[in-house]
């Protein structure tokens, strides 16, 4: 385990270094008011700062929160059957989500699986966050996950990955040790077998890791958190990026 946390702060520190010469800000402008310039350079050399000072870096470097604590990931780049709900799900507004999706004149205006599946998502995340009961919100997720034609394609879309993930995440708290979902959303992505724009994903790795900190699998998460960086940074993607970066710290310590 020691092993893999010098590894995470030594992946950390190459990556903060890289978005630091991207933006062409040099350690003393990125340390200034923060911490020294030699604690800079300390971590850039795989120092792990701690969550709060890696926060404040990660703003300075413009590598935004995608407000982690309340894990409310909007799906990026996915139908978008009502912009009500996105912005209601973007802000938090869960109990506001649910009623509004609860209306009756709303799901029957739903003509296509995809936006079908969207609901189904935005409906049992929020549900989940509303009640902290999972068989409410296990119900919407494999409701969407039935209209997967043939269930086992050779190619997903990004929504279907993120759904197997999900209904992972939501069993995981009375089914510890179960990471089957995880890994096959793992496995769907390691192959390659993703057809459509695939940004989001990088949330099945934040929430996998998460779900292994719980557990204490301090080790496996720290694995897991690193593939996500890896991953987000081969496609170009700042998405999550920072978050990964926080939990890496929480993880070391």
């Amino acid at each position: 385990m020691a092993d893999d946390l010098a590894r995470a702060g030594q992946l950390l520190g190459r990556g903060l270094r890289a978005r630091r010469l991207e933006l062409g800000i040099a350690q003393n402008v990125l340390a200034a008011g923060l911490c020294a310039q030699s604690l800079i350079n300390k971590i850039e050399q795989g120092q792990m700062p701690n969550p709060i000072l890696l926060t404040q870096l990660c703003e300075r470097l413009r590598l935004p929160m995608q407000q982690a604590v309340r894990q409310n990931y909007l799906i990026r780049r996915q139908p978008t059957f009502s912009r009500k709900v996105h912005k209601l799900y973007q802000a938090g507004r869960f109990a506001e989500v649910v009623a509004y999706m609860d209306a009756a004149d709303l799901l029957p205006t739903l003509k296509t699986d995809e936006d079908l599946k969207t609901y189904y998502y935005y409906y049992g995340w929020a549900l989940y966050q509303v009640t902290h009961e999972a068989p409410g919100a296990l119900r919407c997720v494999r409701t969407a996950l039935t209209m997967m034609v043939p269930q086992r394609p050779s190619q997903y879309r990004s929504l279907e990955v993120l759904l197997i993930a999900l209904e992972n995440y939501l069993v995981a708290d009375h089914q510890p040790g179960n990471f089957a979902g995880f890994e096959r959303a793992l496995a769907i992505m390691r192959t390659k077998r993703v057809m459509d724009p695939d940004e989001n994903l990088n949330a099945i790795f934040y929430r996998y890791a998460q779900v292994l900190l719980q557990q204490g699998q301090v080790d496996q998460a720290v694995r897991i958190i690193s593939e996500g960086v890896n991953w987000a940074v081969s496609h170009d993607s700042h998405y999550l990026l920072a978050d990964d970066y926080t939990l890496l710290a929480q993880a070391y310590l």
